[in-house]
C-alpha cells in the first residue's frame, strides 16, 4: 500500500509555517505545475491535484489542526523513545512519547482514568491512538464524480476580479470569488461541489472551474504584461514628442517619445501591466510611424530640399 505524502512536504513548507507562507507556496507551485503550462508532462495533472489537496487542508484552521494531530500520533508513541529520538531518556522526550502534560501523573491517569481505579476509554495517548486506528479502519465513504466547467470572463472582468454567479453542471448556482488578474486557461478546484454520490452517506466530488478570458480590441496580454500599439506622425518620430497612452484600467499615462524613434520600437511603462495579488506586470507600447501619402507639391518640395541638404537623397 503506497504511503500517503506528507502535506507539508507537498507544499515545501515547515510544520510551523504561517498561513501567508502556505498561501504563497501554494500559488507558486500551482502556477509551476498547472497542466496547461505543462502539456507534455503526463504527471502534471496529478501533481497539481496533490498541491490543491494539500492547500485545501493546510489553509483551513480546523482541518490543519486535525491533520497535525494525526501526524503527531503517527510519529510519536512508545516506539519513538525506544528508537533513540532526539529527546530519548529525558523528561521532554518522555512527555512527547506519551503525550503527557505532567509526566508520570498523566501517564497513570491515561491507564486508570483520573486515578479512579478504572481505565477511561478514549483518554490519554493510548486511548486516542486506538480511537484513531478504529477511524482509519472504517471504510471510506464513497465519493461522487468530479465535474468540470468553464467560466467565461471579459478582459475587464479578468483584470478586476471579484465575485460572479456561476451555474454549476449539477444545476446549482454559487457566487465564485475570481482572483484579480486571472489568466486565460487558469483552473481552480472547489472541494465538495461536484456530483453527489448515489450511495447512502456518500460524499460529493469536486468541481474544477477553468477561466476563459475574452480578447481586448487594443491590448494583448502575455503573462502579466500588456502590449499596445500606437501611431505617431513622421515628424514626431524625427523630432520627438509626448503622447498619452491609455491603460485598460481607465488611466491615460504620459509617455515621452525621444527624437529619432524608429517604427516598431517598444517602450516600457514599468508596473503598468496586469495587477494581481502577487505583483504587477509592465505595459509595452510599440510605436507605429504614420507616413503621409497625400503631400501637396509644395510640401513634397520642402521635404525633398531638406533631405538633400541632410545628404539623405
Amino acid at each position: 500500500m503506497p504511503q500517503t505524502k506528507d502535506l507539508y512536504d507537498v507544499l515545501g513548507v515547515d510544520e510551523d509555517a504561517r498561513p501567508e507562507e502556505i498561501k504563497a507556496a501554494y500559488r507558486e507551485l500551482a502556477r509551476k505545475h498547472h497542466p496547461d503550462r505543462n502539456p507534455d508532462d503526463p504527471t502534471a495533472e496529478e501533481r497539481f491535484k496533490e498541491i490543491q489537496k494539500a492547500y485545501s487542508v493546510l489553509s483551513d484552521e480546523e482541518q490543519r489542526k486535525q491533520y497535525d494531530a494525526q501526524r503527531r500520533f503517527g510519529r510519536s508513541g512508545v516506539g519513538a523513545g525506544a528508537q533513540g529520538g532526539p529527546n530519548v531518556g529525558g523528561a521532554q522526550g518522555f512527555e512527547d512519547a506519551f503525550g503527557g502534560r505532567g509526566g508520570f501523573g498523566d501517564l497513570f491517569e491515561s491507564f486508570f482514568g483520573e486515578g479512579r481505579g478504572r481505565r477511561s476509554p478514549g483518554r490519554g495517548p493510548f486511548g486516542r491512538q486506538q480511537q484513531q486506528r478504529r477511524q482509519q479502519q472504517r471504510p471510506q465513504a464513497p465519493t461522487g464524480q468530479d465535474l468540470e466547467t468553464t467560466l467565461q470572463l471579459s478582459f475587464r472582468e479578468a483584470l478586476e476580479g471579484g465575485r460572479k454567479r456561476v451555474e454549476l453542471p449539477s444545476g446549482e448556482s454559487i457566487r465564485l470569488n475570481i482572483p484579480k488578474g486571472v489568466r486565460d486557461g487558469f483552473k481552480i478546484r472547489l472541494q465538495g461541489r461536484g456530483q453527489r454520490s448515489r450511495q447512502p452517506g456518500g460524499a460529493r466530488g469536486d468541481l474544477y472551474v477553468t477561466f476563459s478570458v475574452g480578447d481586448h480590441p487594443r491590448f494583448e496580454r502575455t503573462g502579466d504584461d500588456l502590449f499596445l500599439t500606437t501611431s505617431i506622425g513622421v515628424f514626431d518620430a524625427v523630432f520627438g514628442t509626448e503622447i498619452r497612452v491609455p491603460t485598460p484600467y481607465g488611466q491615460r499615462l504620459k509617455l515621452t517619445v525621444p527624437p529619432g524613434t524608429q517604427p516598431g520600437e517598444k517602450m516600457r511603462l514599468t508596473g503598468q501591466g496586469v495587477r494581481t495579488d502577487d505583483g504587477t506586470g509592465d505595459l509595452y507600447v510599440e510605436i507605429d510611424v504614420d507616413i503621409p501619402t497625400d503631400l501637396s507639391e509644395q510640401q513634397e518640395q520642402v521635404l525633398r530640399k531638406a533631405a538633400q541638404q541632410a545628404n539623405l537623397l
